[in-house]
């Protein structure tokens, strides 16, 4: 009898283990299950960004490519788009495009010293070294090896662990960290998004009407007149207006409202409700160059930044036409049949 007990003790015991077994296997498996099925979901919801994306950013090339350039927008027959930087909505709003005209940023490769002094101050920089930043920069960047008086040369990158400079031009906005000096500043700058202020691509002319708040207080505005002029802009008042209200005030920013265009370069930002990350390249505009209407640089991830709630902007539809150029085109004048 005791033998018989001892027997079913052991098979209650083998049963329980064989229970937390299976158990075990069919947690894994459950786990593995949805690990799956959420992987396939994100795979699905890239593939549907990507291909809203390109669709998105085709149409923006095209527009683009055909326009002229206005203060703050590219206006076509296509439609207008604007260049400053503010989301516009595409189709039914769950997805979104930034143009940001690269003359409201930060030229690198030819700065203004006052300009790249004041966004490396609002970056985190002590205003002790904003003169090394600076000097540092523009030795990298010249193709000499004379060293400016807080600058670097390559003697100077011997004892660090970053290589010599390069004496040319930056490719990217990531080899500034290659820079003397501006590695000190990195998680500062990082931290406080000013990656988004500064470029390589462009012509290096300035344009205030599509400039970020940032960059126009690194400019000399102080933080109202920079809110004013942007909310001006984003409420479609006109130059004429704008430089109506600045009136005889020649250090209101409106006053100099008319002092730049959109240029040949921007950066598109793409986004979507249902993803988390945004697809960010420079566009550069290059109708007389060999290589086609457009060049792409820096196509990068980026983290989304959804617009606001009730957005009342939005991207031109597809295909749309402006009537008054078509019935402009349609009731042009013929050539004269003479002097040809």
């Amino acid at each position: 009898m005791k033998r018989r007990v001892l027997q079913r003790g052991f098979a209650l015991v083998i049963v329980l283990w064989v229970l937390a077994g299976l158990t075990v296997v069919a947690v894994a498996v459950a786990s593995s299950l949805r690990t799956s099925a959420e992987s396939v979901k994100l795979l699905r919801d890239r593939l549907r960004a990507e291909a809203a994306f390109l669709s998105t950013s085709s149409r923006v090339r095209v527009i683009l490519a055909t326009a002229g350039t206005g203060r703050n927008s590219f206006d076509s027959a296509r439609g207008q788009v604007l260049a400053d930087g503010r989301p516009l909505l595409v189709a039914d709003g769950q997805e979104w495009v930034r143009v940001q005209d690269l003359r409201g940023l930060v030229f690198l490769n030819r700065p203004v010293e006052s300009r790249l002094t004041g966004l490396a101050l609002a970056c985190g920089a002590a205003q002790s070294s904003t003169a090394a930043l600076v000097d540092s920069l523009l030795d990298y960047v010249d193709s000499d090896n004379l060293k400016r008086l807080n600058g670097a040369e390559a003697f100077d990158y011997a004892s660090s662990a970053l290589p010599p400079p390069r004496n040319a031009p930056l490719l990217s906005r990531d080899e500034i960290w290659r820079v003397k000096f501006w590695p000190e500043i990195r998680s500062q700058w990082l931290a406080r998004q000013c990656m988004d202020e500064i470029t390589v691509f462009g012509d290096g002319l300035f344009n205030r009407n599509t400039a970020t708040a940032r960059v126009l207080q690194a400019d000399g505005m102080d933080e109202v007149a920079a809110r004013s002029l942007i909310n001006a802009r984003q409420n479609g008042l006109s130059d004429v207006t704008m430089q109506t209200i600045a009136g005889a005030e020649t250090s209101s920013p409106f006053s100099l409202a008319g002092g730049g265009r959109v240029g040949p370069a921007v950066r598109l930002m793409h986004g979507a409700r249902w993803v988390e990350w945004a697809l960010q390249t420079e566009l550069e505009l290059t109708p007389n160059r060999d290589g086609g209407p457009w060049r792409l640089h820096e196509v990068r991830t980026a983290p989304a930044r959804p617009p606001e709630p009730g957005s009342a902007f939005s991207l031109p539809a597809v295909n749309s036409w402006n009537p008054e150029r078509e019935t402009e085109l349609n009731h042009a004048a013929s050539d004269l049949p003479f002097g040809k």
